[in-house]
């Protein structure tokens, strides 16, 4: 896999357009440059859109520049791993054909100098999440996708705007997750790697940032696209960085 590696996750790009939805687009447009003149590799650790789901028939509308830009960057020669969260879980084979993306539905596990990283979204870890790993299991069954592939696209998007809470998230004042569950979500990571001999984890999902080191081993949060901007850079097997873009 060629380094540098941009991680990026949880972009959340809304089913609108507006000043502010152009800006965060345009912040990404910018980072794509970035990675087109330094080379490497993309990875997507979920949730780059805010609902994403193909119909039998067509896709959300006001993607397309999304989709060009991550077409764009493909033809750069940029390898672009996307690992699918809880909001864009429903790709059928439209991001690998339409932009090259390599999907991923499980977690991603890569191999840089000997290091073992994996890559997750993270979504149901938390153990007040049971109603959603019930639900999890659901809503990503043969019949359910089915039945939902056969309900106009426009439909499908009138009900994720409903549905979706990304809009409080823009709120600077949004607290998120508390002390005990930045614990449990460090503890879980811990075990992950020490029983799956995982070096490094990168997770998703939680909208949380920073490099924590638990004994010799690296914990990361990727942060999100909303008002972090978070950028994790991997330079070599022992080189990690993170910044607001």
């Amino acid at each position: 896999m060629d380094l540098p590696i941009y991680f990026i996750s949880d972009n959340h790009f809304m089913l609108e357009k507006n000043s502010s939805e152009e800006l965060r687009r345009k912040k990404l447009f910018s980072l794509f440059e970035h990675i087109s003149e330094t080379g490497g590799t993309l990875i997507i650790g979920g949730d780059f859109f805010d609902f994403w789901l193909e119909s039998f028939a067509n896709i959300p509308k006001y993607y397309n520049d999304l989709l060009d830009a991550l077409k764009k960057l493909n033809e750069k020669n940029i390898v672009i791993h996307y690992v699918v969260g809880n909001h864009d879980y429903w790709d059928f084979g439209s991001l690998n054909k339409r932009c090259g993306c390599i999907i991923h539905k499980n977690d991603l596990k890569l191999k840089i100098d000997e290091i073992n990283i994996l890559v997750t979204h993270g979504d149901g870890i938390l153990k007040n999440d049971t109603l959603y790993r019930f639900m999890k299991k659901i809503i990503r069954s043969k019949l359910f996708i089915l039945i939902i592939r056969l309900i106009p696209i426009s439909i499908m998007t009138l009900f994720a705007r409903r549905v979706s809470d990304t809009k409080k998230k823009f709120n600077t004042n949004y607290i998120g997750l508390n002390e005990n569950q930045k614990n449990e979500l460090e503890e879980f990571a811990f075990k992950k790697m020490k029983n799956e001999n995982i070096d490094v984890l990168l997770m998703g999902h939680y909208h949380q940032t920073g490099i924590f080191n638990i004994q010799n081993k690296k914990f990361i949060h990727l942060g999100d696209w909303i008002n972090k901007f978070t950028v994790t850079k991997l330079e070599s097997s022992k080189i990690w960085s993170q910044k607001k873009w």
